[in-house]
């Protein structure tokens, strides 16, 4: 009888965490699913906190650098685990986001001084860089200062240096919300649902139980930090974009979604067409590439970074 009643203890066990704690559950079996991968969790001391990153796999580097909300392993996780056959994959949680935290000012080149001390501690030779959305801006500020390092970009889903106050002003009348901030950094359940909807996710639909989780778990006790890294990308735009502007010294590429609600393909476009690289769209992809279309998103980087012509 023992034989049978543990198993199914631990299976209602298993349940009431489930459901009473959806998004904690739902991250441990994505780890749990990771480490089966091959990846291991480590942790980087810096001078003023400390940057949590998955590592794994043998091969030429790559650096994935996750956008604004969630982390690493929920942005990432199965492109990450497709990757790891034939690529060393470093995937840190970005500064206030996931298992990575600072006591300094949040901004982006705190961001980038952060993965460029993970760059330094874990990578040797030549690393390929992969951002997304606002982990796009981190990755064209590493590109920058490791010009030798640095041996590919890939921009996924964010504008770049081609953002203009115009197409800022349309996403918030899409959104229908006065700032960026408030659209990034949900107050209430209600917030994650319209931010969830506006980049394209499942979880727009979801039962309100569990969009109380999301928010709970990802937002409501580092709001203040999200807020103020939102309001440090807004405020010094015009900075950034001239910051950017100079030419990058190694090959790009540009990833979108023809459905991206957050930033439109003719972003993209722009994008592309000012830094001479090559498109790939991914039809009917929405913002959250990596997470809804992650078997079209993995075909693209493999291509991508195995200098292939992309067939998406």
């Amino acid at each position: 009888m023992n034989a049978y009643l543990i198993p199914l203890l631990l299976l209602l066990a298993a349940v009431v965490l489930a459901c009473c704690f959806p998004s904690a559950t739902g991250q441990y079996m994505v780890r749990v699913y990771l480490r089966l991968a091959g990846f291991r969790s480590r942790h980087l001391l810096l001078e003023q906190g400390e940057l949590a990153f998955l590592e794994g796999g043998q091969g030429s580097s790559v650096l994935l650098i996750h956008g604004f909300g969630g982390d690493g392993s929920a942005s990432w996780g199965r492109v990450m685990a497709g990757l790891i056959r034939r690529h060393h994959v470093l995937v840190p949680d970005l500064l206030w986001f996931g298992r990575s935290h600072a006591a300094g000012e949040p901004s982006l080149m705190a961001q980038a001084d952060a993965l460029e001390a993970l760059i330094r501690a874990r990578i040797t030779g030549p690393v390929q860089l992969v951002g997304l959305s606002y982990g796009g801006f981190v990755a064209l500020e590493l590109a920058r200062r490791l010009p030798q390092q640095v041996s590919q970009l890939v921009i996924m889903a964010s504008p770049g240096m081609v953002y203009t106050p115009e197409d800022q002003q349309d996403l918030l009348l899409r959104a229908q919300v006065a700032s960026a901030a408030q659209l990034f950094v949900p107050d209430d359940p209600q917030g994650v649902a319209r931010m969830m909807a506006m980049v394209g996710s499942p979880l727009a639909r979801a039962p309100q139980f569990l969009l109380k989780d999301v928010w709970q778990f990802y937002y409501r006790d580092r709001a203040p930090q999200l807020r103020a890294l939102m309001q440090e990308l807004a405020t010094r735009q015009q900075q950034h974009l001239e910051r950017y502007s100079l030419p990058l010294a190694m090959p790009v590429a540009v990833i979108w979604g023809s459905q991206d609600e957050i930033f439109p393909l003719d972003i993209g476009q722009r994008l592309a067409l000012l830094l001479d690289a090559p498109l790939i769209t991914i039809d009917g992809g929405t913002h959250v590439l990596p997470v809804v279309f992650a078997v079209q998103t993995l075909t693209a980087l493999q291509d991508i970074l195995q200098g292939r012509s992309p067939q998406v």
